[in-house]
């Protein structure tokens, strides 16, 4: 389960963005016992895919760069 903020880094939207999508019924969330809203990554990424994290961009460059060598 992802927490409103680890949701809005795996997607790249705002953390009001993904409050704004679940009040309209856009994704689905649940309240965890301190009020927080916890969303399932698959949920999320049925609506926002999700972002390439900048390690993985990174590597991604450098394949493409050492192949064209």
């Amino acid at each position: 389960m992802y927490s409103l903020a680890e949701a809005a880094k795996a997607t790249g939207k705002s953390k009001s963005t993904l409050t704004r999508a679940i009040k309209k019924g856009t994704i689905a969330a649940v309240k965890n016992d301190h009020g927080q809203y916890e969303i399932e990554p698959s949920e999320l990424h049925r609506v926002y895919p999700p972002v390439a994290s900048d390690e993985a961009a990174q590597q991604s460059n450098d394949a493409l760069r050492n192949s064209d060598a």
